[in-house]
């Protein structure tokens, strides 16, 4: 596998020649700094474009096109890390040697149309294909209260405020009212000569040519962009954990806890941290589980998420109603006994290789080594190999270390609405 970086101006293009896949993906990444009045905006702007275009005005004229190209794959997709949030527009096709000549230029020329030929007259897009995309982003908003974890995890996180992971990444209805055709095309025009772009190709390209490809149909043409700092600030000191609690129409308690992580180095940052996640909730071989579950039987699940560059760990758990003080208790309790080295040499290898069995599996698909080059990018994170190495070194003291720089800042708790006839008893 071989990887090149070109500063085309206006954007970086990155190239990963491997001879693993008989298709070429093509990545195109928008990104800038969070900001909460713009989260509707890009939900909604990611739909619009894959839904109707200049050339194809309906999105059964986008798919009969794809599927002259040998049915070709196009997704679009949002995602959030640290202070940044992120357009990806993905194309993933089979190589010219397998189809016809020319298919490979043909096919990165589809989604360049699709991206810089958007169905717009007059100064807005098509109003009948706003509404249309609009109806799903309010759907989609509507359906956070469904998925009863990704609510409680909304609402534990919305407690700590003006935070980018605070925000509803679904969108917010009250902005989605506001939008209309002529502002969603402003704000195109703003994402398209403002924001952060990458190009990721990988594939068994000719880099020279994928270059020629690029230049003649990539259309942003803006300078000078500016960056900013990837990282969250650290969440304060708090005087009492935050404890907040709602009723609803749930058989399962859903228990969310957020933790703060405090003046981490750069190694623990990429490589301790996620150990420790790993060996403390990460999997059904982890400590939260063998406790909480396997051992005392309080919980469905047990699980924690460590955010490494917003400084929080996330830990959720469904358990039955009545046992939230056992299991916060259990839970404190095992992250205490982390923090004094109460865990085996076993666990911690286990965990490691955990980790490292992801990176490996990482390189099977082009989604995979596309996410590895863009934390590249957003965080300067190592190859793959000295990754792999790194992980090895992570050692039982590193683990002590990291464990004590993490706190409990704040849970909050769903349970079951109350049945005020059997209380009236």
């Amino acid at each position: 596998m071989n990887y090149e970086l070109i500063d085309m101006g206006a954007y970086n293009l990155h190239i990963i020649k491997t001879k693993r896949f008989k298709t070429i993906t093509v990545d195109i990444n928008f990104r800038t700094e969070v900001k909460k009045e713009e989260i509707t905006k890009r939900a909604l702007l990611k739909e619009v474009l894959l839904n109707s275009n200049k050339n194809y005005k309906s999105e059964r004229e986008l798919i009969i096109e794809s599927e002259n190209l040998y049915d070709l794959k196009l997704v679009s997709s949002s995602s959030r890390m640290g202070n940044y949030t992120n357009i990806s527009f993905k194309t993933r096709f089979l190589h010219e040697m397998y189809t016809s000549k020319g298919m490979n230029e043909d096919s990165i020329a589809f989604l360049m149309d699709i991206i810089f030929n958007p169905n717009v007259n007059n100064g807005k897009f098509d109003d009948k294909v706003i509404e249309k995309c609009k109806n799903k982003i309010e759907k989609n908003i509507k359906s956070l209260k469904d998925n009863k974890l990704k609510y409680a995890l909304f609402k534990l996180l919305e407690s700590v405020k003006d935070k980018p992971y605070s925000f509803n990444s679904y969108g917010y209805l009250e902005d989605l009212e506001k939008i209309d055709a002529k502002n969603l095309y402003e704000y195109y025009l703003d994402v398209i000569n403002n924001n952060l772009i990458d190009v990721f190709v990988v594939g068994d390209v000719d880099e020279t040519q994928i270059k020629e490809i690029m230049k003649k149909y990539f259309k942003a043409k803006t300078f000078h962009k500016n960056k900013s700092n990837i990282i969250v600030s650290e969440l304060p000191v708090a005087k009492k954990i935050i404890d907040n609690m709602m009723n609803d129409d749930v058989n399962q308690t859903q228990l969310t806890i957020l933790c703060r992580i405090n003046n981490l180095t750069d190694f623990e940052r990429k490589y301790v941290i996620k150990v420790y996640n790993e060996l403390l909730g990460g999997s059904s071989n982890s400590i939260l589980f063998d406790n909480v579950r396997e051992k005392n039987s309080y919980a469905y699940y047990v699980n924690s998420d460590v955010k490494s560059y917003d400084n929080i760990m996330l830990i959720y758990s469904g358990i039955e109603p009545g046992n939230k003080n056992e299991v916060f208790k259990l839970i404190k309790k095992c992250m205490i006994d982390v923090s004094k080295g109460k865990f085996t040499n076993e666990a911690l290898n286990n965990a490691k290789e955990t980790l490292i069995g992801g990176i490996k599996a990482s390189l099977d698909s082009p989604s995979g080594i596309i996410n590895n080059y863009f934390a590249k990018v957003l965080v300067n994170s190592d190859d793959f190999d000295d990754r792999i190495e790194n992980l090895k070194k992570v050692s039982a003291n590193d683990i002590i270390a990291v464990a004590k720089k993490i706190n409990i800042y704040a849970m909050f708790t769903l349970e079951g609405k109350i049945d005020d006839e059997k209380n009236k008893d």
